[in-house]
């Protein structure tokens, strides 16, 4: 496809292949001409996947009409890094039901929520396509694709981006070469990398390496079956952001009653699951949420 004769879009075996290879084209990690570059968006944008048509037409908006050199656009690192100091909200669809995970996505986000999270439990019962699914729903917001893996980094945001993600948060105690194979493959792939700090791992020196691997935040979760036993989530965010410039997401089980929660300085996005995915009005819990996020505090970063 980079170098011999472009194939129909009807005529190509897997049409979300072409995902990987636009969003490469257009991080600069891979060079090509810009006129196949431009054939290829247009190859793309022809394609009945949601995903595949988007990725095209993105490529097409960041190649000029002088030359095919790219626009300023911020890679999807830089961005995600300059989240600290924010106060974002990010719904856990931590759902087994793919049908109501696309309600609450929808609802969640036309409430203000930043991100829009495809837990662990939608992708064990549905597979990879529901990240495309939701993504598809709700194509301006953020997606992040919770993959719970200790190995096999690369390949996991691979697959994850090739399904929509627009970011990957890595759960399990992954190892530093897991790590930096997921950001290398991030960075290729204009996406961003978040790593869960899990509790037996959290110590300075681990951070720092995991910051050396090239993570660009991290994210304190909260096993659900412990629920408020143990450390709170809290404290270790705190630490976290003492340790680290980068930003940081928490997740335990808040709602908009925990006040101590929401005027939180240790915390840059509030990751929310069952208070808005069981609500009966997810539209107006997120929205609730969203109001008292909004409001001024005295937070400092």
């Amino acid at each position: 496809m980079l170098r011999g004769r472009l194939p129909a879009v009807t005529t190509l075996g897997n049409e979300r292949t072409l995902v990987p290879l636009l969003r490469e084209i257009r991080a600069g990690a891979l060079e090509v001409p810009s006129t196949r570059a431009a054939r290829i968006a247009e190859l793309a944008a022809g394609s009945a996947s949601r995903i595949v048509a988007r990725e095209g037409a993105e490529v097409a908006v960041t190649l000029s009409n002088d030359g095919g050199e790219t626009t300023t656009r911020r890679p999807a690192s830089e961005w995600y890094r300059r989240l600290r100091g924010a106060r974002h909200l990010q719904i856990a669809l931590d759902l087994g039901d793919l049908a109501l995970a696309v309600d609450v996505a929808r609802a969640a986000v036309a409430g203000g929520a930043t991100f829009v999270e495809v837990g662990d439990p939608l992708i064990k019962a549905h597979g990879v396509a529901a990240i495309e699914a939701i993504k598809v729903a709700v194509p301006d917001a953020v997606v992040v694709a919770e993959m719970m893996s200790s190995d096999w980094g690369r390949d996991q945001v691979e697959t994850a981006v090739a399904h929509g993600a627009d970011a990957v948060l890595l759960i399990g105690p992954a190892t530093l070469a897991s790590v930096a194979a997921a950001s290398a493959a991030a960075r290729r792939l204009d996406t961003a990398i978040l790593l869960d700090a899990p509790a037996a791992l959290h110590t300075p020196e681990w951070a720092k390496d995991m910051m050396r691997a090239g993570v660009d935040g991290f994210a304190v979760t909260t096993n659900i079956d412990i629920g408020p036993a143990g450390r709170h989530p809290l404290r270790r965010a705190e630490q976290l952001r003492h340790w680290t410039r980068l930003p940081v997401a928490v997740s335990g089980g808040f709602t908009a009653s925990d006040p101590a929660v929401i005027t939180s300085p240790h915390w840059d996005t509030l990751i929310v699951g069952r208070s808005v995915t069981e609500s009966v009005n997810p539209l107006r819990a997120t929205r609730d949420i969203v109001a008292l996020l909004s409001q001024p505090s005295e937070r400092k970063t």
